[in-house]
């Protein structure tokens, strides 16, 4: 069992359970194992968490203690060749106490397959700072509101989601554009949510404004598809957090990013979208087709989970086995696809230790 560390970038102390949270990381190139070796794990009420290799791509996660129906779960894949992941549900487990989830992954052609993967499972409490997620089950009618126990606005205010058209949806975020409108928009992470992993990614969010009722919200569209670009119609999970959800009096740990520039050999990703709570910079090297190195200073790559996203259509990301350490700089790889092979992207990305 990989060490736990009772904070995960979350809890605070004498708040302790305002975010709960636990994530696992398996990084094994093959992860074929029937219990695969967690590398990286942490639980905020500091218990174990482990994985059970079900099938060729499909995994149980157990997280102890966290046992709950409700809350949100994000899922990425670890891995050097085309794969997607997602989660295909979670809830509490039969001995009332821990929770389970289940993640799914496959190959470019949708075949199930091994991979490495890294889960986070989070339910946020009142208090915490711009934090929004929800729950979309594939097949609600439209417009779809969210089971609240499966969703969260730190505003406190509405959410739903609107089905356009097959694999197109738009996700109304009531009052937490106010980030977007002083300047400091957050980022968003989407995860599918089915049997079958699907590629889901945000495809913009910016504020809006109802000009029949003159409620302002957080617009984001959401695309998913099959890992060849087709729209498809699946059940996913959406995250937005501004500044890891820190409060004036909290700030939390870690790193989030917009990578704006797709094609630059090395930049700095816009300011106004990346967060480091070390207080440096973030760089981006482009290393290759769909290949990135993102250079997040100040943090140990021994500890902690990244989630990314695609962002603006149907390339599909991971986290590569190269993230390592170079002085006081952690270096996240990332790589992208499309159709199964490489291809230049945009994406998001958190980081939290």
């Amino acid at each position: 069992m990989a060490s736990r560390r009772p904070v995960c970038g979350m809890s605070m102390t004498g708040e302790p359970d305002l975010l709960v949270s636990g994530y696992v990381v398996i990084d094994s190139p093959g992860a074929t194992k029937p219990r695969p070796s967690v590398s990286r794990a942490c639980n905020s009420r500091d218990a174990d968490n482990r994985v059970t290799r079900r099938g060729p791509g499909r995994y149980d996660v157990r997280l102890e203690k966290l046992g709950v129906n409700g809350g949100t779960v994000e899922v990425t894949a670890v891995s050097d060749a085309a794969r997607v992941c997602g989660t295909d549900g979670w809830g509490m487990a039969g001995n009332g106490k821990d929770l389970d989830a289940r993640v799914v992954c496959s190959d470019e052609r949708g075949t199930p397959r091994d991979s490495g993967f890294t889960l986070r499972f989070l339910q946020a409490r009142a208090g915490t700072g711009a934090l929004a997620y929800l729950r979309y089950d594939a097949g609600s009618v439209s417009p779809f509101i969210p089971d609240p126990n499966y969703s969260f606005n730190s505003f406190n205010s509405a959410i739903s989601v609107e089905r356009e058209a097959a694999g197109e949806y738009e996700v109304f975020l009531q009052d937490i554009q106010q980030s977007v409108d002083n300047g400091a928009p957050g980022v968003m992470k989407v995860t599918s949510l089915g049997p079958v992993p699907r590629v889901c990614n945000p495809k913009m969010w910016n504020s809006w404004k109802n000009k029949d009722t003159g409620n302002r919200f957080l617009l984001a569209k959401v695309h998913c598809s099959d890992a060849a670009g087709v729209g498809v119609d699946t059940g996913f999970t959406v995250t937005y957090t501004v500044e890891l959800a820190s409060r004036p009096d909290l700030r939390m740990p870690g790193a989030q990013l917009w990578a704006n520039d797709e094609h630059a050999q090395r930049y700095t990703p816009m300011m106004s979208y990346q967060c480091n709570s070390t207080g440096h910079d973030i760089m981006i090297q482009r290393q290759g087709p769909g290949d990135y190195a993102v250079e997040l200073a100040g943090f140990d790559a021994g500890q902690g989970q990244a989630q990314i996203s695609g962002y603006g259509g149907s390339a599909y990301c991971a986290i590569a086995h190269s993230t390592k350490r170079l002085g006081d700089s952690t270096t996240v790889g990332v790589r992208c696809w499309k159709g199964g092979q490489p291809a230049d992207a945009k994406f998001v990305l958190l980081h939290q230790p």
